[in-house]
């Protein structure tokens, strides 16, 4: 299986076995599928701030 980046737009995280789907798209987790609709932060273990982007 091919590795793919996580659909929102402003992270770079892999999406992994656990992937999140929604309206056929694939997250790396959960605050991304909801576009950190309350800020919440990405998943990822690297750090990623996807989520200060989201609202920037």
């Amino acid at each position: 299986m091919q590795q793919q980046t996580c659909a929102c737009p402003h992270c770079n995280c892999l999406v992994g076995n656990n992937a999140v789907m929604k309206e056929g798209k694939s997250y790396c987790c959960q605050g991304c599928a909801d576009h950190h609709a309350h800020g919440e932060p990405c998943a990822s273990s690297t750090g990623c701030e996807c989520a200060k982007s989201a609202h920037g």
